[in-house]
């Protein structure tokens, strides 16, 4: 049913994952993969509506018990930490072997930000700074949502509807205006609200239940499917390109929200996102996410080897970019099918209480 959010989740892998490689291959500093990092903010969005559509009647509709809920955080525990800590671990050797066996002083290392990260809770607002396994800052604030967010509100739904959409439209509009005026979520933002991104978790998370809510609500047709997809993608492009006066950082919600909806349904596009092939890509991109940096790490001095052999700057660049996408996929295809999925397997097996979804 949603496997065209499956192939879109690849495409926001894969744009975050260009947007972190302009650092090393100059050549893809351009306006669209300057802004990769809005990747990040469609994933937060389908992890609201994923995790809607599908326990909406577990959650929203059934009795929530302690079972209930400790059944659902060890199925998203199993999902996300076994990947998380194995990609610290491999990145934290690493930038260790960097800093001191090839004295590279430019690498910042912050030992008291491990026990946060191990607890996947170092963008709750506690650290100063990012390091280690950077990309990691968004499966923290997943899990936040995880723990906090997505049983309450399902919560307050079941004592009243009118209140759960009036809180939810209240908080979507409270923070695009308040965002109106952030210069950018990058890495860079003054605001930290990447090391500090459960601002940007709050809104999108919570804008993603209510857009599973309408998805379990509404029916439409191919062509107002078609419709809301073309008229996303033209927003976010004006957006980004037309000088509209809007701040692209605020406003992407919007047309991204409309993205996801529209895909959720059957449209004339879907050979786009529900190839084999794609899907398939689709599952294996949370390693590719998370393990991103192992290959820049890997491929850095080889890329340094090359450039100062004076060959033509774009079929390089090319060549360098295919590397890099092509080495993670092998990398992320490996971690997949013999370490994320066997991990997940092995801890719902080992804690899962029986009788409860």
């Amino acid at each position: 049913m949603l496997n065209n959010l499956t192939g879109l989740r690849f495409y926001a892998a894969l744009w975050v994952y260009l947007y972190h490689a302009i650092i090393y291959i100059q050549e893809l500093d351009c306006l669209f993969l300057q802004r990769g990092y809005i990747g990040v903010d469609l994933f937060f969005i389908l992890s609201g509506f994923i995790l809607t559509y599908v326990y909406f009647k577990s959650f929203f509709e059934e009795d929530i018990t302690g079972k209930k809920y400790w059944n659902f955080i060890v199925k998203r525990f199993a999902k996300i930490y076994p990947m998380h800590v194995i990609s610290f671990i491999i990145v934290a050797i690493m930038l260790y072997v960097g800093k001191y066996f090839f004295h590279q002083k430019e690498l910042k290392l912050f030992p008291e930000l491990i026990p946060s990260i191990l607890l996947m809770i170092h963008s709750w607002g506690i650290n100063d700074d990012y390091s280690w396994n950077v990309p990691s800052w968004s499966i923290s604030s997943e899990w936040f949502a995880y723990l906090f967010l997505f049983v309450p509100f399902a919560f307050i739904y079941k004592k009243n509807r009118k209140v759960f959409i009036m809180a939810i439209l209240f908080i979507v509009m409270f923070f695009i205006f308040k965002w109106a005026n952030t210069r950018d979520f990058s890495l860079d933002n003054t605001e930290k609200l990447t090391n500090f991104g459960l601002e940007r978790l709050f809104l999108e998370f919570i804008l993603g239940m209510l857009l599973g809510y309408c998805r379990l609500n509404f029916d439409i047709s191919r062509n107002i499917s078609l419709f809301i997809f073309s008229f996303s993608i033209i927003s976010f492009l004006l957006l980004l390109y037309g000088n509209v006066g809007l701040n692209v950082d605020a406003y992407c919600v919007i047309p991204l929200c409309g993205l996801i909806f529209s895909l959720s349904y059957p449209t004339y596009v879907d050979f786009l996102f529900n190839h084999k092939l794609l899907i398939y890509l689709g599952n294996i991109s949370f390693s590719f996410y998370i393990i991103q940096l192992i290959p820049f790490f890997i491929l850095k001095m080889p890329f340094r080897w090359l450039d100062a052999k004076d060959l033509p700057l774009y079929p390089l660049a090319i060549f360098k970019t295919l590397s890099l996408i092509g080495f993670n996929l092998i990398l992320a295809g490996a971690f997949y099918k013999y370490y994320e999925e066997p991990s997940r397997k092995f801890i719902v097996r080992k804690f899962l209480i029986s009788g409860s979804k």
